[in-house]
């Protein structure tokens, strides 16, 4: 089969071919001409390495490695790119084109397609001896988590966002199947279209409801689904539908079941120098430096020249996305000469911090790869190896923030600003020293409806900078890209807030629709 012609068959079939080499490598089966996609399934040992496989395809540079970490930041009003190595500077600058690539959808493909294909091995079932419901449940339960999460993030990725459509430019959201290809037959004459938004976000909270019934809490652990993973991942996607209720419910939910695990002023740095942050619910774990990125890739890298944090002497990544002015100003961080961009442009040197204990994970870099910047040490090596960290998924401050904004969005069906403010300032207790009681906590207690909101937005953004929401929570309010002063603003009814779907696939199958614009 050339090329040109795989090229043109669209996800199916390449889903499928994926599918059959990670079965051909993980479970030692039968030749790739002969085999039977649930044929390889027929073991207890197959199931579980089929499900290990799955986990290990979140990991690569193109999806959590680096991209849906460090592309929100680059594409929003986050980071500026230092061009200290060339990358991430195309889309700091929203060059058309340049956006998340075909990586996404094609690992999300696949690894869905396998999800399918072990759901209906196991539905199948004629394991001897046959499977207990507790093994299951267990087996269950992270497919169905797993496949909420790649459909989630190709579908925020590829799509507008319920709630935020430009309706002229609207081409649906992703194709949705959740039947297994089995045979390349089948997967030559699947010629999927676009689902609606509302079909592929039915689906995922469709998939996590059963997760979360499935699964249990510690259950395997925070490198593994479990049910607070499950449920953190609820209240996300129904705040990203504006369903705020349940968005509420969940995160109540979800702190229930995990407690308050919130990181303190005189913990919250140091958690970030743990393998496992303390705050985590899940994350994407890697296990031996065999899984290193490396030095021109890696989150380390990406983000800072830096070592060891303090530690000027010893160059290690390139730091090629840095804060940007605005994100300083909120971090409370002010250059010596002040945030201006005469004095960004030069080496940085921290004149003044507020009392945000969040801001000492931002400090200047080496001068090794050129002028220091004020870099991002939230990826420093935590596993035990320079650019080896696990990438956290959910954290327990997320569901806080959910909550709050979920109470304090105008219109909300669970509108109730006492509560939305308490939510907000526990995050704000734990992260800024001296603040009950103080000027600041005051200043809060007198906030609007609307300012109230708008103040939770921004908290979302210093909590979670350099985490890879950033884009994503402006895209599915609707709100334009704010790049200056370093780049030009981008409207939120610019082509480039959307990616282009593989143009391959689209070539191969004239049932999908390409993003408007390309």
């Amino acid at each position: 089969m050339n090329n040109k012609y795989i090229n043109r068959t669209g996800i199916a079939l390449v889903a499928f071919l994926v599918f059959l080499s990670s079965c051909s490598k993980q479970l030692e089966t039968a030749p790739r001409q002969s085999i039977d996609a649930n044929g390889a399934l027929g073991s207890r040992d197959a199931i579980e390495a089929s499900i290990t496989s799955i986990y290990a395809s979140l990991k690569g540079t193109n999806i959590y490695g680096r991209d849906m970490i460090a592309l929100p930041e680059a594409l929003s009003d986050n980071g500026f790119a230092t061009n200290k190595s060339g990358r991430l500077l195309p889309e700091a600058q929203n060059t058309l084109g340049a956006h998340f690539t075909t990586a996404i959808w094609t690992n999300g493909y696949a690894a869905i397609n396998q999800i399918n294909n072990t759901l209906d091995a196991i539905a199948k079932g004629g394991l001897s001896p046959a499977m207990t419901s507790t093994e299951s449940d267990r087996w269950l339960g992270q497919l169905y988590f797993l496949r909420a999460l790649y459909y989630f993030d190709l579908a925020r990725v590829y799509s507008y966002i319920p709630g935020a459509i430009v309706t002229v430019q609207d081409r649906g959201c992703v194709p949705l199947t959740i039947t297994g290809i089995g045979t390349s037959g089948d997967a030559l004459t699947f010629k999927p279209a676009r689902a609606t938004q509302a079909a592929v976000y039915a689906q995922i909270l469709t998939d996590l409801t059963a997760s979360n019934s499935r699964l249990a809490y510690p259950g395997l652990g925070v490198n593994y689904a479990n049910k607070a993973a499950a449920q953190g991942l609820l209240a996300k996607v129904n705040l990203y539908m504006q369903n705020y209720s349940d968005a509420k419910r969940w995160s109540d939910s979800v702190i229930n079941l995990a407690g308050s695990k919130l990181t303190t002023t005189a913990t919250h740095v140091s958690s970030w120098r743990g393998a496992t942050h303390g705050e985590t619910l899940y994350q994407i774990a890697y296990a031996t430096n065999a899984e290193n990125i490396g030095v021109n890739t890696s989150l380390q890298t990406s983000f800072t020249t830096l070592v060891t944090p303090g530690n000027q002497a010893t160059t290690g990544g390139f730091g090629d996305l840095v804060p940007s002015i605005s994100l300083l100003n909120d971090l409370g961080i002010t250059l010596t000469g002040g945030n201006t961009t005469a004095v960004f442009a030069l080496n940085h040197v921290v004149g003044t911090r507020s009392t945000d204990v969040r801001n000492l994970l931002y400090e200047p870099g080496t001068s090794g790869r050129g002028p220091i910047k004020t870099e991002c040490t939230k990826y420093i090596g935590k596993n035990g190896f320079i650019n080896l960290d696990n990438v956290i998924v959910f954290r327990i401050a997320e569901a806080y923030l959910i909550r709050a904004e979920a109470q304090a969005a105008a219109g909300s069906s669970v509108l109730n600003l006492a509560n939305a403010l308490a939510d907000m300032k526990a995050i704000k207790a734990n992260r800024y020293t001296g603040y009950t009681g103080s000027a600041l906590e005051t200043a809060d207690n007198a906030l609007t409806q609307a300012t109230l909101y708008e103040e939770i937005l921004r908290q979302r953004r210093i909590e979670f900078a350099f985490e890879g929401h950033r884009f994503f929570d402006l895209k599915r309010l609707g709100r334009d890209l704010v790049k200056g002063p370093h780049y030009n603003n981008v409207a939120f009814t610019d082509i480039r807030i959307l990616p282009a779907i593989p143009q391959g696939d689209v070539d191969g199958n004239p049932n999908l629709k390409q993003n408007f614009g390309y």
